[in-house]
């Protein structure tokens, strides 16, 4: 196949940023580039929803023109990457993954997709989600194709896999998706490549299709930390944390919780990684986190309670025969929640909060793998009961951090002893986001990279 290989493979978002300010690389190019790998790989991945491309062409060339003309609009300026489709973008559709008529619910474009558009990003375009976001795999719209196995379709995860493919194959510079129980960290675990999920209220989310206030998150897709960072700080306005050494860190193990239905080739990995971080340095402590098994009653009940309040009761009843029979068997746990039941789950999310926040004194973060399982055959879940039963286990450990309003990221370490990709999970103190990635950038130089699925 005569494939270009990506302006952004092996090579940094710094790097590129350096050679598009001397002329060495342009945005033009670079978009080009990117819209002719999507054009040739995405009919067997299905990554994208929608390409834009004839205005993602144009906008490169206008950015190209303001570079030469002195205007520098930061770090990110002629990058090409993408947005999960639960985000508004003026002028192209958005369906959060439905055949449902949503047009009056979808919000205008919002605060954090105009502030992209400031940096100087170029949207290529929109990446497949799970129906509504809810869950990890859909029956009737089966996933992207994950890029680590290209003879046979695996899981992976969501939900926003579109995201999580587009990244690993090589179809964007860094991409966007929303976490509300492992959506960012899940896909990312399975397709290889650094997914990292903020915390609730750290990016504006106006302009993004819910699913739960209490726990929606803006995440984001990239090869290597050093990218993450250095797009975090270009929309926070902060400059890249220094990253500690080894041995100003100290991690904490949950407990059994998250180590329940666990693979041997995962468990080999992360038993390795913490033997890295232990030699290089780093203090490593067992607090027992009991708080995880919280998760169903808590967790599961508030997110389709929330996510019915939105949407609408009568709305859901009306279309759920087009609705994928996955969302609609969770949803329809949902229906006979009482208001004073919400209430009592919504203060309970609440108090684990603080709680889990107070216990994360004098901790750097929480140390678990992201997915307890390496990406199976899609061919393997025929059924609603076997998707559910799958995105029960290997949601364990992602969703606690929502619960608790965490922040968090997924490293692969794959190449510490799996077939498949997997992922080493750290988890932080709500609004401990620019530490948590500093921290992130010393494990990662530790553990090491795994590497690149796609050039």
């Amino acid at each position: 196949m005569n494939l270009p290989a990506s302006p952004f493979h092996d090579t940094p978002l710094a790097t590129f940023a350096r050679r598009l300010r001397s002329g060495e690389a342009s945005a033009l190019g670079a978009t080009r580039n990117l819209l002719r790998r999507i054009e040739t790989l995405d009919a067997k991945l299905h990554a994208y929803t929608f390409v834009d491309a004839e205005r993602a062409l144009a906008r490169a060339a206008a950015l190209d023109q303001l570079l030469t003309a002195g205007v520098d609009l930061g770090p990110l300026m002629g990058v090409p990457i993408a947005v999960k489709d639960l985000f508004s973008v003026d002028g192209m559709p958005t369906t959060a993954g439905s055949d449902v008529d949503i047009s009056d619910l979808v919000p205008p474009q919002g605060r954090f997709v105009d502030q992209l558009q400031r940096a100087g990003c170029v949207i290529l375009g929109k990446t497949a989600t799970t129906e509504f976001a809810l869950g990890g795999f859909n029956l009737r719209r089966p996933p992207p194709w994950n890029p680590c196995d290209l003879g046979v379709p695996r899981m992976t995860g969501g939900s926003s896999h579109g995201s999580a493919v587009a990244m690993a194959a090589g179809l964007c510079a860094f991409s966007f998706g929303s976490d509300t129980g492992g959506s960012v960290r899940w896909p990312a675990a399975l397709c290889g490549v650094v997914g990292y999920k903020s915390t609730t209220d750290h990016w504006p989310q106006d302009g993004i299709f819910p699913l739960s206030r209490a726990m929606d998150s803006i995440g984001v897709f990239t090869s290597c930390v050093a990218d993450l960072r250095v797009v975090h700080a270009a929309l926070a306005g902060v400059s890249v944390a220094e990253a500690p050494l080894p041995s100003q860190l100290v991690l904490a193990l949950p407990g059994a919780h998250f180590f329940q239905n666990i693979e041997p080739e995962v468990e080999a990995c992360f038993t390795r990684a913490v033997e890295l971080l232990r030699d290089a340095g780093v203090a490593i402590r067992e607090v027992a986190l009991p708080e995880a098994a919280e998760i169903e009653e808590v967790f599961g009940r508030l997110v389709t309670a929330e996510w019915l309040a939105f949407v609408g009761r009568d709305r859901f009843l009306a279309n759920e025969s087009i609705i994928d029979p996955v969302v609609a068997a969770r949803v329809r746990g949902g229906l006979e929640l009482r208001a004073d039941q919400y209430v009592r789950l919504a203060s309970r999310q609440q108090a684990l909060t603080t709680l889990i926040g107070e216990r994360a004194e004098g901790i750097d973060g929480w140390l678990s793998p992201t997915v307890v399982k390496l990406p199976a055959p899609c061919t393997d879940f025929r059924g609603v009961d076997d998707v559910a039963a799958w995105n029960r286990v290997t949601t364990q450990n992602t969703r606690p951090a929502n619960l608790f309003g965490q922040c968090g990221i997924s490293l692969p370490m794959q190449h510490l002893g799996a077939r498949w990709p997997a992922g080493l999970q750290l988890c932080a103190a709500p609004s401990h986001d620019r530490r948590l990635l500093a921290v992130a950038a010393t494990i990662e130089a530790i553990i090491g990279r795994a590497a690149a699925l796609a050039g």
